[in-house]
């Protein structure tokens, strides 16, 4: 088993005086029991990574010693999930597993069939909560780049706050949809320098009961999503999510 991996954010990441304060002292210092002398690996999820000796250890705050440093790549593609919120639970599960796969933004989305629908304080304390469960998938999975968890907003919203990527993509049951393998083909420096490669892309998947007519004509047209086939079997939610980070992980060398 390696060693315990702590985060430090990025404005109090100082190699010559690295410490964990708050919710990390806390942890590492009460529930894991870590004492002077022991190591940890600490991360500030921008790609930057320390092995450190412990050289003070208290509730509040753990005084460290820089033993090793290191910097992890930024990913090669940069992937947003578009996420429209599942029933119960499984966008917890859809966070962890996006972390895992190397994604590098979550947006949660309230479209036309989201059955959660959370009012404004609601959704700051639902986005807190997501962001600290991504950054424990960091933790666990060793991932050094920290994705983003946007605020919960609505369909339209979600559109006007996102950057341009190289490519869109959205989940879709219809008869123009093309694989993953044909779609990404026909996209060779699409919105691009020829023979630049695709550095960013964007995936939306849609709730229970998919997105509507409206919004599928609306993320094609105004928000240029090419339509993508997941198969001939239905996915449930968090399983389209999870299937879509890999393939475009492994077709785009991401």
């Amino acid at each position: 088993m390696g060693l315990p991996r702590f985060y430090i954010s990025p404005n109090q990441w100082n190699l010559s005086q690295l410490a964990l304060t708050g919710d990390e002292a806390r942890h590492c210092a009460q529930v894991m029991r870590k004492e002077a002398g022991q190591e940890i690996v600490v991360f500030n999820g921008a790609g930057a990574w320390a092995r450190a000796e412990i050289t003070s250890s208290g509730k509040e705050r753990v005084e460290l010693r820089t033993v090793e440093t290191g910097e992890s790549p930024a990913p090669a593609v940069s992937i947003t999930l578009f996420q429209s919120i599942p029933k119960g639970s499984n966008m917890d599960l859809i966070i962890e597993k996006s972390v895992e796969l190397g994604v590098n933004a979550i947006v949660p989305v309230f479209s036309d069939r989201t059955v959660v629908r959370l009012d404004g304080k609601d959704a700051a304390k639902k986005q807190e909560k997501w962001q600290r469960l991504a950054l424990e998938a960091c933790k666990q999975c060793g991932q050094n780049w920290l994705p983003q968890v946007s605020v919960p907003v609505s369909f339209d919203a979600a559109w006007r706050q996102l950057p341009q990527q190289d490519l869109r993509l959205i989940a879709a049951i219809q008869e123009d949809s093309r694989s993953f393998k044909d779609t990404l083909a026909s996209v060779g420096g699409r919105g691009q320098q020829a023979g630049e490669k695709i550095r960013s892309v964007l995936m939306a998947i849609g709730p229970e009961g998919d997105f509507t007519p409206e919004e599928y004509a609306a993320a094609r047209g105004a928000h240029d999503c090419l339509p993508v086939s997941l198969g001939s079997i239905i996915l449930r939610v968090e399983t389209a999510a999870m299937y879509c980070l890999s393939v475009l992980r492994h077709e785009l060398g991401a």
